[in-house]
């Protein structure tokens, strides 16, 4: 006859304590969040487990898979306030994530698809520690908080970036110059925008009209325009870019830049070649035109020290306005100051950045239309900033309001970013305010 379990708790009741005490116990896998937010449907999978339909409040547990259909997505909450939305017809893995230790880390990878991410505490202490993996490059926050985008390109993403490039018309909106050469620490802001936040300035980045661009001692830039104008910023330097049309439907190409405070180098494009009143750098001591030519001018505000070493150009303020040939100097007092005009020295000190004449990059190929291919990872920071390292170890920087992307060759590009996007339709706010924002259209 079967002994009874009862009987068997009563015989051996200490010894099955025992036992039970000495035997290993197995946890489960570690909660890391759960569903805020579902729509259609989806499944998280654990490796070699079976799939789990996910609904709202399903917890979500490291190592889980995140698969959704077409027309689906879900927002995780993870436990340290981050949130990540899984789009439609995405794939993504939760490798590991660790917010409660003192190395808080996050291991994210997006195998298809796109996902909305706002960060949590983990970013919030050391932001590189929150990291989103694709095949081609490694996504991850430099903002203690921040809000991107990360999508790998599909057919569609392809095809649409590709009619977009076709289609594409210059207006005042479109990138005016790029940075070709930098050093040490230089930041643009936008005067046009109440709201826009200082972008750091590195290789390749864009520059916009009615942007102010300052450079730190020991710091240049030197941009490029559209037209084959080239300008090197000199260190402790302010320059705004007042206005730039060029190939402009109904518009005049025109140059206008002002120098605030400190150097430039310059060395004239199309623009100013083919009509030289279309060109103009103004300081607050007097206003430089050219003549087809290449120049150096600083000024402190008041003090204005200018020369030619290529074609002509001339200064004009409330005294008049004076030839500075090529080969000559002028210094300039005041606004009303008649400049002192003489032979540059031979043995004048030169500016230790280069000249812009030295660079040779083709600005046919600097602003060359390079939609996002299939494959590529295209990131896009809506609040804060976040950096884009390709497979070969070079960084970019996504500035807020911008998007950039990275190819399988190891190219990273970047530019400003339209607001009304499928991402944030309203153009404003976070795109969690609205969990059906998260839905619609699939390119960044």
């Amino acid at each position: 006859m079967p002994i009874q379990i009862t009987q068997l708790v009563k015989r051996y009741g200490l010894w099955l304590c025992l036992l039970a005490a000495a035997l290993p116990v197995y946890a489960g896998p570690l909660v890391v969040g759960h569903i805020s937010f579902v729509k259609g449907s989806n499944a998280a999978q654990q490796p070699g487990g079976a799939p789990r339909i996910l609904g709202k409040d399903t917890e979500i547990f490291q190592g889980d898979n995140i698969q959704t259909t077409e027309r689906s997505f879900v927002i995780v909450e993870f436990t340290d306030g981050a949130k990540i939305t899984v789009r439609p017809n995405s794939n993504f893995s939760i490798d590991h994530y660790d917010s409660q230790s003192a190395n808080k880390t996050a291991q994210l990878v997006l195998h298809q698809g796109g996902v909305n991410t706002s960060t949590g505490d983990i970013a919030k202490a050391h932001p590189e520690n929150f990291q989103i993996k694709t095949p081609t490059s490694t996504v991850k926050p430099e903002s203690e908080k921040a809000e991107f985008t990360v999508r790998i390109c599909d057919k569609d993403c392809e095809d649409k970036g590709k009619e977009a490039a076709a289609n594409a018309v210059r207006t005042e909106q479109s990138v005016v110059a790029r940075v070709v050469d930098i050093k040490g620490e230089v930041s643009a802001i936008n005067r046009a925008d109440k709201n826009a936040k200082e972008r750091p300035l590195s290789l390749g980045k864009p520059v916009y009209n009615a942007d102010s661009i300052h450079s730190e001692k020991d710091s240049y830039a030197l941009l490029v325009f559209p037209d084959g104008e080239k300008v090197t910023l000199q260190a402790n330097s302010e320059l705004d870019i007042k206005q730039y049309n060029y190939q402009i439907k109904d518009k005049k190409d025109q140059v206008l830049l002002r120098l605030t405070t400190g150097g430039l180098r310059a060395l004239t494009g199309s623009i100013g070649k083919n009509n030289h009143d279309a060109f103009a750098l103004d300081t607050p001591v007097a206003t430089i035109g050219i003549r087809g030519t290449g120049t150096d001018t600083s000024t402190d505000g008041v003090n204005l020290d200018h020369s030619t070493w290529q074609g002509l150009s001339f200064l004009h303020n409330e005294a008049g306005e004076f030839d500075v040939p090529e080969g000559s100097s002028s210094s300039t007092f005041g606004q009303n100051g008649i400049p002192q005009i003489y032979p540059t020295p031979p043995n004048a000190p030169q500016p230790s950045e280069p000249r812009p004449d030295t660079n040779k990059s083709d600005p046919r190929k600097v602003f060359e239309e390079k939609p996002p291919a299939k494959g590529d990872t295209v990131v896009k920071s809506t609040s804060g900033n976040t950096a884009v390292e390709n497979n070969k170890g070079d960084k970019t920087t996504v500035n807020e309001g911008e998007t950039g992307s990275a190819n399988s060759n190891g190219e990273i590009t970047s530019e400003q970013s339209d607001n009304t996007t499928a991402d944030n339709p309203s153009g404003s706010g976070s795109s969690f305010d609205n969990a059906d924002n998260s839905l619609e259209g699939c390119t960044i």
